[in-house]
């Protein structure tokens, strides 16, 4: 059976009664803005109050003549107005944002190396499409941005013709296709042999291709173990567009990562570029280049300090042990035979 006694003992109150002796911040927390204005809601919960993006002079009239509308937000408790101009511009915030990260975004697709722009001539006007290239002492990645608006994902076919075999990979000798078995010897329009070549297609449902991207490659790859192609995949961006559709008209990349091939085991070779007709970089200003130059440096350094100190160490011990023997065979007395 249900004891209801210890409901009789509960007393209710209104806490926002007049007179109330709770002084808790429990209640909603208001705040009336005078103008137009911005509130963004961050994750964790914290409110921030700034000036909207300009608009239309009629729209801002009207909503100054019908301020009780204006919409009432997180902030003050007292209910007190802001004056909004007052505030930072939230707009103008966010746009520092984005323009922050997508300069790192940038810098990390282009470590150690460089970003181009590639064109599809066929499409009125002309298609620009950014090309960004990166490496470290193994790998060069090759990525191309494309509008999935016009080129789905589905679509999207890569062929890298030329990478040696996997067992190859420490005897990457001789003079472009010449050593590998790339069909006949192409080379750029200046003459130079490449080491195989590089072409991203989109295929439509007819059976046509709309080539997107291709290119010769300048240095020697191989494939990957137990591999028979080179790898890609399609990631976005994670850059968003701006207001110049021709450096920015794309939402995905095709990422193909190259594995260097190299004439004898141990050897780095840094790429000057990825593409034959790219522009070169300065393989001396190579970031990685320097922490492992300057790695090596030190390890030297710490090396034959280690190996002095050793020398050091023995002639030391080997002094003193001499000494002592002088000293025994002093005090050693003579016998007679």
């Amino acid at each position: 059976m249900v004891d209801y006694s210890k409901w009789d003992a509960m007393k209710f109150s209104d806490s926002d009664s007049e007179g109330s002796d709770n002084d808790g911040d429990d209640g909603p927390r208001v705040t009336s803005l005078n103008q137009p204005g911005r509130v963004t809601i961050g994750t964790d919960g914290n409110i921030q109050i700034g000036q909207s993006s300009p608009g239309s002079s009629s729209t801002h009239q009207q909503q100054r003549e019908d301020d009780n509308d204006l919409p009432v937000v997180s902030g003050s408790i007292s209910g007190n107005a802001v004056d909004i101009s007052s505030l930072p511009n939230a707009a103008a915030d966010s746009g520092k944002n984005i323009a922050q990260q997508k300069q790192k975004r940038e810098e990390k697709l282009t470590r150690n190396g460089g970003k181009h722009t590639t064109t599809i001539s066929t499409f009125q006007p002309p298609l620009h499409l950014p090309v960004y290239w990166s490496q470290d002492r193994y790998v060069v990645t090759l990525r191309v941005g494309f509008p999935t608006t016009q080129f789905p994902s589905r679509t999207i076919r890569v062929k890298v013709v030329g990478a040696l075999k996997y067992e190859d990979r420490h005897s990457a000798v001789g003079s472009g296709s010449m050593m590998t078995d790339y069909i006949s010897k192409q080379s750029d329009d200046d003459g130079i042999p490449s080491y195989g070549s590089v072409t991203i297609v989109s295929e439509s449902g007819n059976d046509q291709e709309i080539v997107l991207f291709t290119g010769l490659l300048p240095r020697p790859i191989h494939l990957n173990q137990d591999e028979d192609e080179v790898e890609f995949e399609i990631e976005n961006s994670g850059i968003a567009n701006n207001d110049d559709v021709s450096e920015s008209c794309f939402d995905r990349f095709v990422s193909i990562t190259m594995t260097k091939a190299v004439p004898m085991q141990g050897l780095v070779l840094w790429w000057d570029c990825p593409i034959i007709g790219f522009p070169k970089i300065d393989v001396s200003s190579i970031k990685d280049r320097k922490v492992s130059s300057d790695a090596k440096s030190s390890s030297s350094k710490d090396d034959n300090n280690s190996n002095i100190a050793k020398k050091e160490a023995f002639q030391k011990a080997w002094d003193e042990a001499h000494e002592m023997f002088r000293e025994k065979m002093k005090k050693k007395e003579k016998q007679t035979i």
